[in-house]
């Protein structure tokens, strides 16, 4: 499953009622390149994902969609050694 990060900016968006013009004001870019990102035409740094939860008070829609069950566990596939090497340095096992 691949998470459409695009899709979840543009849904952050509609539920703070926020027009792309207005939201790219608030973002400090252009309505031009929200339209390419929610699109997913131009990727975007988990920092932008950040501050457009922030401003629009969407926390909860991004970790709702991040942490959901399916993406855990692309998460979990993707870097397990990453995990295991975590916990055991953690734990010292």
């Amino acid at each position: 499953m691949d998470i459409d990060i695009g899709g979840l900016i543009k849904k952050c968006r509609k539920k703070a009622k926020l027009s792309q013009e207005a939201f790219a004001d608030l973002m400090h870019t252009t309505q031009s390149t929200i339209s390419r990102i929610e699109k997913n035409i131009v990727a975007v740094e988990a920092k932008f994902l950040a501050r457009a939860a922030a401003i629009t008070n969407s926390q909860d829609v991004v970790v709702a969609t991040l942490f959901s069950s399916d993406a855990a566990i692309q998460f979990l596939q993707t870097v397990p050694m990453i995990i295991m090497w975590g916990i055991g340095g953690l734990y010292g096992l």
